[in-house]
């Protein structure tokens, strides 16, 4: 058990229970008072606020996705998830990342049923060689993923620069992002396919901040239905950039379902113009209501491809209704200013550690301001 090298000093152990005192070794090791039993170390007092064994008593949002199914619990600073094999499910929360490296922080695939939530958590300059930066979920056989006040900074990979989670084709399994922050993804706009990316089962998209990223195609968004209907409500799609086609890229794998998009803003993007280049896609039926489309770049506005399909865009406001191909685009009741209310204070924030200034103002001329708050999180 304990070893004494040095035989001019002297190892003391005192007041301890030692189950085994065998030593060795030239030096010399002293036992004072050691107790019987070992209950005096009970530490049952620390850290109890904020203990990540007992998540249930100090966040429900567990219980309230997945109820009482059984899980491994992860509180983690800098290192990494790799897991291919076992079949457990996770609750990461209140975890930083950082440069962590070739798979990613998280990476998670398994063809058995396998439940995931992230929660409060941070990744800063994660990268993969693969697909999702700082997260990657492929449970596609029996899995479920939600995650929920997060904030991506400075990833890449070559594709989905940010995260991706793919899950169980069916409306009943959860894929949800919530209060999710994208920030700064990406190298540069040349390379690389996808901000993010998520596919399959019931999608969500609610209260998400995608801004400033950059990558060859997809800089917005890439969604993939299958399963079930996607929606996705008051979130903000602003100066990503790339050069070629498509920023907002809304599809489907094997069976056709709907995209609804509410209440979200689309400012200032930026595709390539020399290659016929388009900002908006669609490959199956897409309602869009309550959205303001405005200073974005691209050769044509929107795009849809499908025969069988429509995209309707109403209630909103849109700047240039320019639209690519032989299929028409529906715009009704479209709004003469973007003076409704889009200004989406409530984002989360706290958990995105920049530090700009404590502060960012985002400004566009005749437009009103959108302000977010920005804390570092150690």
């Amino acid at each position: 058990m304990f070893e004494q090298s040095d035989q001019s000093s002297t190892l003391t152990i005192k007041n301890s229970y030692v189950d085994s005192n065998s030593t060795t070794g030239p030096g010399s090791v002293k036992f004072n008072n050691l107790t019987d039993n070992y209950k005096f170390n009970d530490f049952t007092h620390i850290y109890n606020d904020n203990c990540f064994c007992e998540p249930e008593k100090i966040n429900p949002n567990w219980v309230k996705y997945f109820g009482n199914a059984p899980k491994i619990e992860k509180i983690q600073n800098r290192a990494s998830i790799y897991d291919k094999t076992c079949s457990n499910n996770y609750y990461i929360f209140n975890c930083y990342f950082e440069n962590c490296k070739a798979k990613g922080a998280i990476y998670i695939e398994s063809d058995k049923e396998i439940v995931t939530f992230a929660e409060e958590t941070v990744f800063n300059h994660c990268s993969s060689t693969s697909y999702g930066g700082s997260l990657h979920y492929g449970c596609t056989k029996e899995g479920q993923f939600v995650q929920q006040r997060t904030c991506y900074y400075k990833s890449i990979s070559e594709n989905e620069m940010a995260f991706i989670h793919f899950v169980k084709s069916s409306s009943s399994s959860k894929n949800y992002a919530i209060e999710v922050s994208v920030i700064n993804c990406g190298e540069n706009e040349g390379k690389g396919s996808g901000t993010l990316g998520i596919g399959s089962g019931d999608i969500h998209f609610d209260n998400n901040n995608i801004t400033n990223n950059k990558c060859r195609l997809y800089s917005s968004i890439h969604i993939q239905l299958d399963g079930s209907s996607g929606t996705y409500n008051f979130s903000n799609f602003r100066e990503n950039n790339q050069t070629g086609s498509i920023s907002l890229y809304f599809h489907y794998l094997t069976r056709k379902q709907t995209h609804t998009v509410s209440y979200c803003n689309v400012i200032e993007n930026k595709c390539g113009k020399d290659n016929e280049q388009v900002l908006f896609y669609i490959l199956c039926t897409t309602n869009v209501d309550h959205c303001i489309f405005l200073n974005n770049i691209a050769k044509y506005m929107f795009q849809k491809y499908a025969e069988d399909s429509t995209l309707t865009i109403s209630e909103s406001y849109v700047e240039s209704n320019s639209t690519k191909g032989s299929e028409s685009v529906i715009f009704n009741n479209l709004r003469d200013n973007y003076d409704f209310n889009n200004n989406f204070s409530h984002f989360h924030t706290e958990n995105c550690y920049l530090q700009p200034e404590n502060q960012i103002t985002f400004k566009i001329t005749n437009h009103r301001s959108f302000n977010l708050k920005v804390h570092r999180r150690r």
